[in-house]
């Protein structure tokens, strides 16, 4: 028989969880050395949209990609990372998270600090909360329905092009 082992540390500590990176966050009081461009980028492209009742595999990365897309250059930061807590608080259907009163507390302070960090503004503005919705429907639409294109990019290919538009756009 196995013996038990201490697991503080395997996945986080107290109120941390640990990162692929290994930083830890604690999302309850974040503070920006925390997070990491490469653990948001990695950690949206593993996530399924949609709690993963899709026909195929479309990362939560690759939603943040086509949203940055869509908007003006000056609001392609803020899309890009406006799902950027998922990362760390999971992607969790709209509806579920009206149930979850301190989600929107918590994912609130997550995303000021983000903000802060990466230098976007927060809230978000009427454009990029705009191009979220409109994705919404055109994405349930092609990804669901099955009506119109979309292209699909696997985990890799998705966490990569996040992070390539990341770096272009921190050129601007």
């Amino acid at each position: 028989m196995r013996e038990a082992t201490d697991t503080v540390g395997l996945y986080g500590t107290g109120n941390a969880i640990r990162t692929y990176t290994g930083l830890y966050v604690n999302v309850d009081n974040p503070e920006p050395a925390m997070f990491s461009i490469i653990d948001i980028a990695h950690a949206l492209s593993m996530q399924p949209r949609y709690g993963g009742h899709l026909r195929r595999y479309y990362s939560v990365a690759q939603h943040c990609i086509e949203c940055a897309l869509e908007v003006p250059i000056k609001d392609s930061l803020a899309a890009l990372l406006h799902d950027a807590s998922e990362a760390y608080l999971c992607d969790i259907p709209s509806p579920i998270k009206k149930l979850l009163p301190d989600y929107h507390r918590i994912e609130n302070k997550v995303m000021s600090v983000i903000a802060d960090k990466f230098g976007f503004e927060y809230p978000l503005n009427d454009t990029v909360k705009d191009v979220d919705k409109y994705m919404l429907e055109h994405e349930w639409t092609c990804l669901i329905r099955n009506k119109g294109g979309i292209r699909y990019m696997d985990h890799l290919q998705a966490e990569q092009i996040f992070l390539n538009l990341y770096r272009t756009l921190c050129l601007h």
